[in-house]
């Protein structure tokens, strides 16, 4: 009984140190990973900026249900990807550990028309390592930093509030 206590005991310590962060990491992702769906999405590619995400990926937006599955996110972009929209996003830190990976950064999204930023947030990303060695998003939450969600609008002469 002792010994079942000494050995949960230290698994609990060894749990509580790599959640503290006290065990050394993997790495981080390296920016060319981080940068991709920014890249696809700026380039009005559709399928190319699904195409980062796994198979059984979901996006949780706010007030909106997950959107779940390669055909969901496609349609996601389909709706959101514009040619007067930029999207930019900047890791502030992540977290290798094996296959998995955690990112956590800021975006925004600018309408290029007006020259002005839309919209401005913080998101958290989990990453799966395929079997090739490449990295997809799993999970990819996102929130504005608006009380409100913005209202984006590419029309030329309207400028955000």
């Amino acid at each position: 009984m002792k010994v079942h206590r000494a050995v949960a005991g230290a698994w609990i310590l060894v749990a509580c140190a790599d959640l503290a962060g006290c065990s050394s990491a993997d790495g981080r992702l390296p920016p060319a990973v981080t940068a991709e769906v920014a890249r696809d999405f700026n380039e009005g590619d559709v399928l190319r900026t699904a195409a980062n995400y796994t198979d059984d990926a979901q996006i949780l937006a706010p007030q909106h249900p997950a959107i779940q599955g390669k055909a969901a996110i496609v349609g996601f972009f389909k709706a959101n990807i514009d040619k007067y929209l930029g999207f930019g996003n900047e890791t502030t830190w992540s977290l290798v550990r094996g296959d998995v990976a955690i990112e956590q950064g800021v975006y925004s999204v600018r309408n290029v028309r007006v020259g002005a930023n839309v919209e401005a947030g913080k998101y958290i990303r989990i990453w799966k390592r395929t079997s090739n060695g490449t990295w997809k998003l799993y999970r990819d939450m996102y929130s504005s930093d608006s009380e409100a969600p913005a209202a984006v609008s590419v029309a030329p002469g309207e400028a955000p509030s």
